[in-house]
């Protein structure tokens, strides 16, 4: 009985492990994508501005 749990807690050990780097992984990305699309907007904003 207690070699099964032992293996049934690594496994769920592992599992929550792996969705919670695919969770920041994920998290992350949207992070970045957001500054990505902020500095876009503000080199725009610039160029714009130096044509007006």
């Amino acid at each position: 009985m207690n070699s099964n749990l032992i293996k049934i807690l690594g496994m769920a050990a592992t599992a929550i492990g792996m969705g919670a780097t695919l969770i920041t992984d994920w998290v992350s990305d949207k992070k970045m994508d957001k500054k990505i699309e902020e500095k876009v907007i503000e080199a725009f904003t610039k160029m714009n501005e130096k044509e007006s």
